[in-house]
């Protein structure tokens, strides 16, 4: 039996399971996924023998006191990226991807591992997962707000506290083209286009300078209209809004990839860090902010809360756990 069990390894379960083992408490995250971090994310691509790499996800930490203080806590996985004219943002080097490792490091995870259900036994939790059944005494639930109803059912009360955040998509195009292709900016923003963000990925300190690699990500409503389209004609259709965006031929395209996150913005947040009920809590980006400082906060404010928790049931902990063994 695991004292607590950290569904989701993004930012708020790394958040709420370092802070659980620094007050000594037995934790365990598990996620789906193949990697840590959740939108924190970096995917790797080989273009004509060289190794590249994008940042199809969270783009960079922005500048606030909260930012600075995950930063620090990866420190050595960070640095500087300079977008000109006296801006910056910190970014995961050699990608956005690098952060969360760095954070999780030392910690109890088991990747490639789906949860499907968390059901209440007496004084303990079942959770069934793909891989085998666990067991918990305590449940943290990080996955993205609609994902609650499918593990712990369309009437339970965190499930419909939930419906009030929303979460849109976001389509994310990859594309590389040859090293010597004008750049006409490092990053633009339009909240107008259908390609409202659009970053010179290998701008940023540790990428490769082997091609000239570009993100770019779709306008939430057109995201949301087309998440479900074939995505050969998505990544055509958005390979040539970027080509038009830089001003560049299509021939000098090299590489396209295609991220759909279905569940990728934060459009409207519940305004707290976090739901719970009794030994269960669900939390993340979209209980309290849609930055990755929001997520973190949302995972320390829980593991406070577990912590209070286990601080007031100790005695019937004992109990349970001579039971049990």
């Amino acid at each position: 039996m695991t004292d607590v069990l950290v569904i989701g390894a993004g930012m708020s379960g790394i958040a709420c399971a370092r802070a659980l083992q620094t007050a000594s408490v037995p934790v365990r995250l598990v996620d789906k996924g193949r990697g840590l971090g959740g939108r924190v994310a970096t995917r790797r691509a080989d273009v004509a023998g060289e190794s590249i790499t994008f940042d199809h996800g969270t783009q960079y930490l922005d500048q606030s006191e909260d930012a600075e203080r995950i930063a620090k806590l990866g420190r050595g996985a960070v640095d500087v990226w300079q977008l000109g004219e006296r801006t910056s943002r910190v970014v995961g080097v050699p990608g956005m991807a690098a952060l969360p490792k760095a954070l999780a490091d030392g910690l109890d995870f088991t990747l490639n591992t789906r949860v499907t259900t968390v059901v209440e036994r007496g004084a303990l939790w079942e959770i069934e997962t793909d891989a085998g059944n666990m067991t918990a005494s305590h449940v943290v639930v990080t996955v993205p707000a609609p994902q609650l109803e499918p593990i712990l059912g369309e009437t339970h009360a965190i499930v419909q506290q939930a419906t009030s955040a929303v979460m849109r998509p976001c389509l994310t195009l990859m594309a590389a083209f040859d090293r010597d292709t004008p750049a006409p900016f490092v990053t633009r923003r339009d909240a107008n286009a259908v390609l409202t963000w659009i970053a010179q990925n290998n701008t940023k300190p540790g990428r490769s300078t082997a091609f000239q690699t570009w993100v770019a990500q779709a306008h939430p409503d057109w995201s949301e209209t087309h998440i479900d389209a074939d995505r050969s004609e998505i990544k055509t259709r958005m390979v040539d809004l970027l080509c038009s965006a830089l001003s560049v031929a299509p021939s000098k395209l090299r590489h396209a990839g295609l991220q759909g996150w279905r569940y990728g913005l934060v459009e409207t947040h519940l305004g707290q860090p976090f739901l719970s009920d009794g030994t269960l809590w669900a939390g993340g980006d979209w209980c309290c902010g849609p930055k990755v400082q929001d997520a973190w906060r949302s995972g320390t404010d829980i593991a406070a809360s577990v912590l209070r928790t286990l601080e007031t049931s100790a005695p019937v902990r004992s109990e349970v756990a001579n039971q049990s063994g």
